[in-house]
């Protein structure tokens, strides 16, 4: 409880000894311009009286909210990325980010610190208090409780679950503390993360809704060009994400956890839509420029090096009024170069000629294992979405790209994106829970080249194919499809005439121009599938997804999961097989061959 007071006590005095949301949106300017969505204005609403009157205060809190959060962005993708394998320091680098490194935090370093988080999570739990209430004084209905209530309540458990993943244990509070002395006098339980994670998923089955808002002036209209529908946070997505963390089947969480990311998988399936979260490929074979996302060469003329365009990386530039971006990007936040707070990312990883501090960079394992260790299916040695996509060269030097891609466009108010969820992520995710589930055929076709592409040409015994061969349906043969939600349709043929959904489906390697990750000789078994399967999609996480953010908690969960299976070898993956391979190159680093040395210390 210590480490609490000392934080709330941090956080007490930056907003002034009390967290007022009121203030918070005041502190936060970036969200201002939204208040044309409600009649409310930042005069008014910083009148106490005033304050949850009607739903448009409601909403203004809601803004003031994901303010704050917003300003965690740096903080989430520093420890996320810079504690594993992808992600390594510069000369450049102070003290607190050499720290974080080598995963040995100092008392007082700031990437550690947890006041900001705990910050955010107390702005939760005054909102939701204050949104039990309006119901109860009927200054809102159900339905708009549901909505706000909903989103809130998951955000809190969105910012728990990152403190658990890098803490290992947390005091979990969930009612409203505005002094210290409320605080002591609550009985807040230090939770592990094994303790934790069964809290956060009874919360987010007791939401009263876990669809995204359908009719809040928050989504309906576009703001000062901004939609703010992919502000906020995926109800179903993060709910999976816990039954994926708590590695406990005994409560059928794989399948759970499968149908909502299918849930999300299916949005536009009922409208035909063979694009939104669909990894869409296609031939570039026109002058016009491609509006959707794939590692191209013109005119199909892949053994000419030059022809070469990285499509794929521009979705890293995708604006919120972009139907492509909307396509792929799922939960995105936008930072306006006009508005507080600054965009955090770019100053980190930019050359100091672009007014960058460079002082994070790719690991020298990442350039040249992970994402050169790939060979494109032209013969071409590297993966584009590293050298080219992810990152670039300059002067023998490695530079991080995905935080400054909209530095092309001057002229667009948005400084850049916090990238919390998007569609390869979905697909990685949904395939890890598919391939637990016992699918791994159908995980291992999303992560390569997709449901049209070769593992659903069914053959028969004698090899050769069934005479529909545009049979492209999900299953284990024309006779025996999977059923929801391992169900996916990608077929397409003019007799009969199909346009099937899942049609232009390219999976996650073949929109990145790659060969298909083959089945060794010796996995025999199912079970053996299911082992291999995981590996593969940990090792496309990271060259898919590599410094969003993400890379730390994909390799924390699949640990742990393999650990409870088989003692020790999650420990094996976890460290020998990932994390240790940066620091055989570079040196450093804690031990962590014991799960133990996991996590940061909280400090008391």
């Amino acid at each position: 409880m210590n480490i609490i007071i000392k934080n709330i006590s941090k956080m007490n005095q930056y907003f002034r000894s009390k967290l007022s949301h009121w203030q918070i949106i005041m502190l936060l300017a970036f969200f201002i311009p939204f208040y044309s969505c409600t009649d409310t204005f930042p005069e008014e609403v910083l009148d106490y009286k005033n304050v949850y009157t009607n739903v448009d205060d409601a909403d203004a809190a809601i803004l003031g909210l994901y303010g704050q959060f917003s300003e965690l962005a740096a903080q989430v993708v520093v420890l996320n990325e810079l504690r594993a394998d992808l992600m390594d320091v510069t000369g450049n680098a102070t003290t607190d980010l050499e720290e974080i490194n080598l995963n040995r935090p100092s008392e007082n370093n700031p990437w550690a610190n947890v006041t900001k988080f705990y910050g955010v999570i107390q702005t939760c739990n005054d909102i939701l208090f204050n949104f039990d209430k309006m119901l109860q004084e009927k200054k809102m209905i159900q339905a708009e409780y549901d909505e706000r209530y909903s989103d809130v309540a998951a955000l809190r458990t969105w910012v728990y679950l990152q403190l658990g993943i890098h803490f290992g244990k947390v005091n979990y509070i969930t009612e409203p503390v505005v002094s210290l002395t409320d605080l002591e006098d609550t009985n807040a339980d230090e939770l592990t993360l094994d303790q934790l994670l069964p809290e956060l998923i009874l919360c987010m089955e007791s939401l009263p809704s876990l669809e995204e808002y359908q009719s809040s002036k928050l989504t309906l209209n576009n703001i000062d060009g901004y939609s703010l529908s992919p502000f906020f946070i995926n109800k179903k997505c993060l709910l999976a994400d816990l039954y994926l963390f708590d590695a406990d089947n005994s409560n059928g969480y794989y399948d759970k956890a499968a149908k909502l990311y299918r849930d999300v998988l299916a949005t536009g399936e009922d409208v035909g839509s063979n694009t939104k979260y669909r990894l869409y490929t296609w031939v570039w074979n026109t002058t016009a420029t491609p509006n959707w996302y794939q590692i191209l060469y013109r005119d199909g003329r892949y053994e000419d090096f030059n022809s070469l365009y990285n499509s794929w990386r521009e979705m890293f530039a995708g604006t919120t009024t972009s139907s492509a971006a909307l396509n792929e990007l799922i939960w995105f936040i936008s930072y306006d170069k006009k508005f507080e707070p600054k965009y955090p990312l770019p100053k980190l990883f930019d050359p100091i000629s672009e007014s960058g501090d460079y002082q994070l960079k790719p690991s020298v394992y990442a350039v040249d294992s992970v994402w050169g260790g790939q060979l494109q299916k032209n013969g071409y040695p590297f993966d584009a979405r590293g050298l080219t996509g992810a990152f670039v060269e300059i002067g023998g030097n490695y530079y991080v790209r995905k935080y400054s891609y909209f530095q092309d466009f001057p002229s667009n108010d948005v400084a850049g994106n916090w990238f919390l969820y998007r569609a390869g992520m979905l697909h990685l995710r949904y395939a890890e829970a598919a391939n637990r589930a016992g699918y791994p055929m159908l995980a291992w076709a999303l992560v390569n080249d997709g449901i049209p592409g070769t593992a659903f040409v069914f053959k028969k015994p004698n090899g050769s194919n069934y005479p529909n061969d545009s049979i492209r349906i999900s299953g284990d043969s024309p006779f025996s499809l999977y059923t929801y939600p391992y169900s996916f349709d990608g077929r397409q043929s003019d007799i009969p005439y199909l346009r099937q959904p899942w049609r232009n489906n390219g999976g996650i390697r073949g929109r990145a121009n790659l060969p298909n990750v083959i089945f060794p000789a010796d996995a025999l078994t199912k079970h053996d599938s299911i082992l291999f399967m995981e590996k593969v999609i940990a090792r496309e996480a990271a060259l898919e997804l590599g410094f969003e953010g993400h890379r730390w908690e994909d390799l924390i969960r699949i640990a742990r999961r393999l650990n409870k299976e088989t003692p020790g070898a999650g420990t094996h993956f976890f460290w020998d097989e990932n994390l240790a391979k940066k620091y055989e190159i570079t040196g450093g680093g804690v031990d962590m061959s014991s799960p133990e040395n996991w996590f940061l210390p909280l400090f008391k």
